[in-house]
């Protein structure tokens, strides 16, 4: 019995050494993970949409996953009706979204970079010959794309019959059969949108609505990371210095 109670003694002492020594051992700290950024994009064509597989295309997805490799931050982009990623960015439900400057996101949201500036063109078919005027257009059907702002003057516009369509082809093709007098979009929506769907150049005139209408990221005031919008900026002027912005876009007007 004395010879059983020394050996349950010394694995006693055994185990409580090796206790001990595990107690002492610094453990392993996982690296550090940088937080996924939430972006709310437009399901608006060609800014952002899902191709036939399911796979989120356009030039806002092209944009994102491009700042995200540069940024070195994650970013969980959501495929959104442009007035709920408006919503959305106002109350703290998405953290970023890339939209048109627009008085009311000026001040409700935070401005973190201009990305871009477009032009917004009225177009018509080429064989009418009415100018191409919000005013000359009084009590005549206008297409846009729904929840998109388009400036002041459309905005506060209460003689032309303002007509949202899902997107800009939708619009083009109204616009062929007579339903409407005039689209009104951006010129990177229009020149993309008649290239992509085969409508000829030349069946259609514009003319310019808004020069230099500003495309901007917007972070919510109530969520979000400055230091996410720090680094955001910083990809955001890479790609300005080194041409990718102008090559996403199709535009020299690239900020």
């Amino acid at each position: 019995m004395a010879l059983l109670r020394r050996l349950i003694l010394a694995l006693l002492v055994v185990v409580a050494h090796s206790h001990a020594h595990a107690d002492t051992a610094s453990p392993v700290q996982p690296e550090s993970e940088v937080a996924a950024a939430v972006f709310a994009v437009p399901d608006v064509w060609p800014w952002g949409y899902e191709d036939d597989q399911g796979v989120m295309q356009g030039s806002l997805i092209e944009l994102i996953d491009r700042l995200s490799e540069l940024s070195g931050v994650p970013i969980r982009a959501q495929l959104l009706p442009l007035r709920r990623v408006i919503l959305d960015v106002l109350r703290g439900r998405a953290e970023f979204a890339f939209l048109f400057q627009s008085p009311d996101l000026d001040e409700n949201a935070i401005p973190i970079d201009t990305v871009l500036q477009l032009n917004l063109m009225l177009m018509a078919m080429a064989d009418t010959d009415y100018p191409l005027t919000l005013e000359s257009l009084a009590g005549d059907r206008v297409g846009y794309a729904r929840g998109t702002y388009l400036g002041e003057s459309f905005e506060a516009d209460e003689a032309v019959i303002k007509v949202p369509v899902y997107n800009i082809r939708q619009a083009v093709e109204m616009l062929t059969l007579g339903r409407i007098s005039a689209v009104l979009a951006s010129d990177h929506n229009l020149s993309m949108t008649l290239d992509a769907y085969g409508f000829a150049r030349e069946s259609f005139r514009w003319q310019e609505h808004v020069r230099g209408q500003l495309a901007r990221l917007y972070m919510s005031r109530y969520s979000g990371s400055e230091d996410h919008a720090r680094r955001f900026r910083e990809a955001l002027q890479q790609m300005r210095d080194d041409g990718e912005l102008q090559r996403i876009f199709q535009t020299s007007s690239a900020q």
